[in-house]
């Protein structure tokens, strides 16, 4: 995994949501938190400097699929629609 590979899955899964392409979207970020989440997590001495650090925040790609998926459920029930449905009425014993 490199940084351009997260950096292009990045700028597909943003240009899928501006095209409101919100499956798409949620497969790249699917990708994104593939990589990140078996990526450890880094710590290093800059010497005398200090350090670095990388962690990855998994719950925050969740919360943007989440987002999508609602975003995507959204359009679909607009689309759609008011939809009937038959209703059979039963008396309870």
């Amino acid at each position: 995994m490199s940084i351009a590979q997260l950096d292009a899955l990045y700028t597909a899964a943003v240009a899928a949501i501006d095209a409101a392409e919100y499956s798409v979207a949620i497969t790249k970020l699917m990708a994104i938190k593939i990589r990140l989440t078996t990526t450890p997590n880094i710590t290093r001495s800059m010497g005398g400097a200090g350090s670095q650090s990388i962690a990855w925040n998994s719950e925050t790609i969740d919360s943007l699929i989440a987002q999508c998926r609602q975003l995507q459920a959204a359009v679909t029930s607009a689309s759609t629609g008011i939809q009937q449905m038959k209703v059979v009425y039963a008396r309870a014993d």
